[in-house]
């Protein structure tokens, strides 16, 4: 299992694309944050709170373009046939995906962490130094909150486009449906049940759930609150990428 995650790794960093995805993931919230931390105009009155909830807006953009990276890092082997040689070195197909899904959280939990606290730290230094009130009283405790919703919402996703990815097997398929899947396609299935009379159906929509629970007070406006929303969403994702182990494992790559 070691040599098949030490290759899974090898792959990871190998290919082009995934430094790009990786550059502008990381370089695009820390630029918000310090454009946010130079030209705003009233920054007295700009607290950790709002700096937070600006961290995570672009942070969830940051997000998906690593999910993105995860979804491309499989199914371009699909693509190109080369899965056949990984399946014919590692003839336990299981463990290639789980490679990668292990590849994918330790990746995903280090690059998120960086981005968080160089983003959230450019943004305080800047904000600060022009009389924000950023450091005062409870802002490492509810900024670590933050921070450790994020990184678990990442590495959930990031096993969520995995287990779509293997479904799928087609790079732009499975990247659109990835981005597309909180914003139109839990929409569609809660408005299906809202109209049935299930009014509370936008609640249990678990990619939802998770993203707004990551800069909210726990339970805030309805929602089930952390942990359990991410580990609601988390369950979720695993039996899609469940499903999708299973159904690689009786079909031709």
């Amino acid at each position: 299992m070691k040599a098949v995650i030490a290759s899974e790794f090898l792959k990871a960093r190998t290919v082009r694309s995934h430094w790009v995805l990786l550059i502008i993931a990381m370089a695009f919230p820390l630029v918000i944050s310090a454009l946010v931390g130079v030209f705003n105009p009233e920054p007295q009155f700009m607290s950790y709170r709002e700096l937070g909830s600006m961290v995570t807006g672009t942070g969830v953009v940051s997000l998906l373009l690593l999910t993105s990276l995860w979804v491309i890092n499989l199914t371009s082997e699909f693509t190109h046939g080369t899965i056949r040689v990984t399946y014919a070195a590692v003839p336990a197909r299981w463990k290639v995906i789980v490679s990668k899904a292990i590849v994918g959280t330790a990746v995903t939990s280090v690059v998120m962490t960086v981005l968080f606290w160089s983003t959230f730290g450019v943004g305080a230094a800047l904000l600060d130094g022009r009389g924000a009130p950023i450091f005062v009283t409870g802002w490492l405790s509810h900024t670590t909150g933050v921070f450790v919703a994020l990184v678990a919402l990442a590495v959930i996703v990031s096993w969520f486009g995995l287990g779509l990815g293997v479904l799928i097997k087609n790079s732009p398929v499975a990247i659109v449906v990835v981005l597309l899947w909180p914003l139109i396609i839990e929409n569609l299935v809660a408005l299906a049940f809202v109209l049935s009379g299930v009014e509370s159906a936008r609640k249990w929509m678990p990619y939802q759930a998770a993203i707004q629970t990551v800069d909210n007070n726990p339970g805030l406006n309805g929602t089930l609150g952390r942990p359990w929303a991410h580990l609601y969403f988390a369950a979720f994702a695993l039996v899609i990428l469940v499903i999708g182990i299973a159904v690689d494992r009786r079909r031709d790559a």
